[in-house]
């Protein structure tokens, strides 16, 4: 009878290790899981931040994997000789120096953020509305498109990352002459679009 009880407390102690093997793996592959098109979440923002920054338009870091993402990404494995899949896996990651604490990155972004109240207008590119820069780049760089902010960087850091109600998530790449304290310039992508915007108050999240 000692003995029915001896091997079954065995069998229990190997499941209940490997119960927590399985628990401890599946921990390790959540954090350095592959991205690809479709993935939403703060390991996107990371991934898009740096692929912007390293001179790869991903469009904005808006935490979404979508079609400028992948182009990115396969664009930036290629010109570094990686397998040009689009998935974001370990050796795209190092190139591309992310981390793998993501969740601390989320944790992080949300102690972090603020709302402001802001006075908004809106603008496109064109010569009426971005005199006298029409036809270049955000004062970050980026092309000039929808998502695009333009804001005082003594309120606002350059590069934050906005959410406007109404208008969506936005990144802070921009600035104007008369975009001074708590005010912002949206783009938009036709200048109708912007006039229809007008001027609006509104709280805005920023991180």
């Amino acid at each position: 009878m000692s003995n029915i009880k001896t091997g079954i407390a065995a069998i229990l102690s190997i499941l209940v290790l490997a119960a927590m093997m399985f628990v401890l793996n599946g921990e390790a592959m959540a954090s350095t899981s592959n991205l690809y098109w479709g993935c939403k979440g703060p390991e996107v923002v990371q991934a898009q931040t740096a692929l912007n920054q390293k001179g790869y338009w991903a469009g904005n870091a808006d935490g979404i994997y979508g079609p400028k993402t992948y182009q990115a990404v396969v664009k930036f494995q290629r010109d570094n000789k990686l397998t040009a899949d689009g998935i974001i896996g370990p050796q795209t990651r190092k190139a591309l120096g992310l981390t793998k604490a993501a969740p601390a990155t989320a944790t992080a972004v949300s102690r972090g953020s603020r709302v402001m109240t802001m006075i908004t207008t809106g603008y496109c590119g064109c010569n009426k509305c971005n005199w006298p820069y029409g036809g270049q780049p955000s004062y970050l760089g980026h092309p000039l498109a929808s998502g695009i902010v333009a804001v005082d960087p003594n309120v606002i850091r350059m590069g934050s990352h906005l959410y406007i109600p109404g208008y969506g998530t936005g990144l802070a790449s921009d600035q104007g002459n008369a975009i001074k304290g708590n005010r912002l310039d949206l783009f938009f992508n036709t200048h109708q679009e912007a006039l229809n915007w007008g001027i609006k108050t509104v709280q805005v999240t920023i991180w």
